[in-house]
């Protein structure tokens, strides 16, 4: 009984954990590929009317998202073989991203059933709750940080994620003209906003069931 409420504390740590990750990297997930969001942006910050054709730029954005999912190669004629390069980095990157949100979900999922059949709704719900309020706190964080040194963080996460200097384009390339530095900063923006929207869903449900067991 003892060693069953010990290993039930275990999963409960670890749902804590794992949950954050999961929220984020689910949005993540929901925003990276999305060709109504992206299209949202280009009109937003008018790169569209850089390359002076929606056509061109719907049809790249279709052929990079393509060479993501392993359904053809990239563009040759639009992306230069810098940007061919940096975007196989890219896309290792993006494969472990989606692993790890795989991974994540796949254990809150076998660990929140673990709880279910246990009757340990009110356990389950806490978790959730402390979890997404973690996850609200982090972001709001992450966000004061970012609106004040937006740039210094953009080039170190380069510099940490990428081991070569691909990712520094000159302003003429196609890539850098077809994804701006306005672009991610309305990216991570959007990113943080569905995250804590999502937070705050979780954050009141949990209560919610964590009251209504507890009667």
């Amino acid at each position: 009984m003892v060693l069953k409420l010990l290993e039930m504390r275990i999963a409960w740590y670890f749902l804590i954990i794992l949950i954050p990750p999961l929220i984020i990297l689910g949005n993540f997930q929901y925003l990276v590929l999305n060709l109504g969001f992206y299209q949202n942006l280009y009109a937003k910050h008018g790169i569209y009317q850089s390359f002076g054709s929606r056509e061109v730029v719907d049809q790249a954005t279709v052929n990079l998202f393509g060479y993501f999912r392993d359904k053809n190669e990239l563009d040759h004629n639009f992306f230069s073989t810098q940007a061919t390069l940096h975007l196989a980095d890219v896309k290792n990157l993006l494969e472990v991203e989606s692993g790890l949100f795989y991974l994540s979900l796949a254990t809150v999922v076998v660990i929140s059933s673990i709880f279910v059949v246990n009757k340990q709704h009110k356990k389950l719900a806490s978790s959730f709750l402390i979890s997404s309020v973690i996850t609200i706190i982090i972001v709001i964080l992450l966000g004061l940080g970012l609106l004040s040194v937006f740039d210094p963080l953009f080039i170190g996460f380069h510099k940490l994620l990428f081991n070569n200097q691909l990712w520094l384009f000159p302003a003429s390339d196609n890539l850098i003209r077809l994804f701006p530095q306005q672009f991610f900063v309305s990216f991570a923006n959007n990113l943080a906003t569905n995250i804590l929207i999502i937070s705050a869903v979780i954050a009141l449900l949990s209560l919610f069931i964590s009251r209504k067991t507890a009667k």
